[in-house]
């Protein structure tokens, strides 16, 4: 299921990434597993991090992400030339130390205020190579990302933290009314979305519309190249370009570099993922860094993670270095996700 609707990523320990799909569950038994065949599919996971920073005064502080997804693939359900909806709720936790820090690239791409909200509630339709996505939509669910980078913690290594902070979202765990549309032949894929701007909400139910507009077009080669551009109608754009590619069945390296005319004018992160290896075939070890070029003073963030997958349970370790203007700080940090 969803195959055709983003690629299904079950390296990623964070379902608020793009494509993240579970190796393993919980709860696994026939009957669910006929429901799935038939088209639906109901699929929980929290995700609990906690973090050591002892330069910090709140040294250590805890968070937690519970994302409960529904997927009916009307395809299986009722007639082969339907589409897939989706529906996604979030609701997260406690904080981390990015609250004391104010860093622009965010130590967790999890944590976020204490809500209870709906995350995205889309319908996707194909018509033969084309396919149009409408509804409650996210833009990190579909643009700017490389694939290595599901390993990692940092916020910004999803969605480039220059985009959170120039244009602030759609981006989890806000969604907002869109449509997008992607186009895919051969090892070409052409991507672009129009969103609603001023992303006004009451626990993800949009409550008004406009004025604002934003404005997405990408384009991706044999999904290893992609440049794109967004637009926003009060915030101004900006220009990037993604690199990611499988040099073989252990190394992913990535680079993706941002540019805008305000706000954060240079972004630039790069890193590596490796494994799996012989002797743990499911685990990986990943290391980024992403640098921030701000009027008040450029931010960089280097984080080194290793993710241990146990069945349904993944434990996933990771030191962090936030290297701000006024000082430079070390983070440890653990998230244990689990999936039902």
């Amino acid at each position: 299921m969803l195959t055709a609707v983003a690629r299904a990523d079950e390296f990623a320990t964070s379902p608020a990434r793009p494509g993240y799909e579970a190796a393993d569950r919980i709860l696994d038994f026939a009957r669910r597993s006929e429901l799935e065949a038939h088209g639906l599919k109901l699929e929980g996971t929290y995700a609990f991090e906690m973090f050591a920073a002892p330069q910090l005064a709140d040294r250590l502080t805890t968070g937690g992400l519970l994302m409960v997804e529904l997927d009916v693939d009307f395809s299986l359900l009722a007639h082969r030339r339907l589409g897939v909806m989706r529906v996604s709720t979030a609701s997260t936790h406690g904080g981390s130390p990015s609250d004391e820090l104010m860093d622009v690239h965010g130590v967790s791409g999890n944590t976020a205020p204490e809500d209870n909200r709906i995350f995205e509630a889309w319908y996707e339709q194909p018509f033969g190579p084309l396919v149009v996505r409408a509804g409650i939509l996210a833009v990190d669910q579909e643009f700017n990302y490389a694939d290595p980078t599901s390993t990692l913690l940092g916020a910004t290594f999803g969605i480039t933290s220059q985009f959170s902070y120039n244009v602030g979202g759609p981006t989890y765990p806000v969604g907002t009314p869109g449509v997008s549309a992607r186009y895919e032949q051969g090892a070409v894929l052409l991507q672009a979305a129009i969103y609603d701007g001023a992303q006004q909400n009451m626990r993800g139910i949009p409550t008004e519309l406009g004025p604002s507009t934003l404005l997405l077009a990408e384009a991706t080669w044999n999904r290893d190249i992609g440049v794109g551009a967004w637009r926003h109608s009060d915030k101004g754009n900006g220009v990037y370009l993604t690199l990611d590619h499988n040099l073989d069945d252990f190394v992913e390296p990535f680079a993706r570099v941002g540019l805008s005319p305000r706000g954060m004018k240079t972004y630039l992160d790069a890193g590596v993922r490796i494994g799996p290896g012989p002797l743990r075939p499911e685990d990986f070890f990943s290391v980024g860094m992403a640098f921030a070029q701000l009027d008040e003073g450029d931010q960089i963030l280097i984080e080194a993670t290793y993710e241990a997958q146990v069945g349904w349970l993944t434990i996933q370790p990771a030191m962090q270095l936030m290297m701000l203007r006024e000082r430079t700080v070390g983070i440890f940090a653990t998230r244990a996700t689990i999936v039902f």
